[in-house]
């Protein structure tokens, strides 16, 4: 078959989010709500930029160990394995930290790994972010710099099916031209307008994906 799918990490691939995992270990907490108190008045780049401030001081490490401990969603790892068969490229999409991503892209057997650039001195993050800006500004967009959509561009292929999850508001870019785009137990309103289904486990979407992918192969048989 093949085909692109773009998933989203906090709270998709991951059970919880992984900045809330985080700041409560390292007592961060206050400040982190402090933030999302006022983060529906600024662009999503800056308060990225806020929060990574939080973290200046913190070795690399460190973060590591605790991003560990978050528990992967129930059913991830069949699904996983049955886009595998069917030949897909997975990417991991996040507005999270890339270096994360990777050891979690390593974990679950993902492709590619699209996140955040995290500048540090050696093993020891600055508090700063190098994400090269790249958003689309697609209409609704809350303007991340990390642009899901601008990664399903370049990934695709012309004759690929795309597959696109996710949570947030994070992901309703790459949702509005993704074949399948799919909210998995959302967190906002916005994604109601370009997903075409809502699930709230990983089997539910598997049989999603499953039904379409082999209608498509029955399809290609038929020509």
């Amino acid at each position: 078959m093949g085909g692109i799918a773009i998933l989203d990490m906090d709270g998709t691939i991951l059970r919880e989010r992984s900045i809330d995992v985080l700041c409560e270990s390292l007592g961060l907490t206050r400040e982190l709500l402090e933030i999302d108190h006022v983060s529906a008045s600024l662009p999503a780049f800056r308060v990225g930029e806020e929060i990574a401030k939080f973290f200046k001081g913190q070795p690399k490490r460190r973060l590591e160990e605790i991003f560990d401990t978050i528990p992967l969603s129930d059913g991830v790892n069949s699904f996983l394995e049955f886009l595998g068969r069917k030949q897909f490229l997975i990417a991991i999409a996040t507005d999270s930290y890339g270096f994360l991503a990777q050891r979690l892209a390593q974990k679950v057997g993902a492709d590619f790994v699209h996140g955040h650039i995290v500048e540090m001195e050696g093993d020891i993050l600055t508090g700063r972010l190098l994400t090269p800006a790249c958003c689309l500004r697609v209409g609704g967009c809350r303007e991340f710099a990390v642009c899901k959509l601008d990664l399903l561009r370049r990934l695709k292929r012309a004759k690929d099916f795309s597959l696109a999850v996710g949570d947030g508001d994070s992901d309703f870019c790459v949702m509005t031209e993704a074949d399948l785009p799919v909210a998995y137990r959302p967190r906002t309103r916005s994604l109601d307008a370009v997903t075409k289904f809502r699930v709230s486990s990983f089997a539910q979407l598997e049989k999603i994906v499953r039904r379409e992918v082999e209608r498509l192969e029955d399809k290609n048989r038929n020509k």
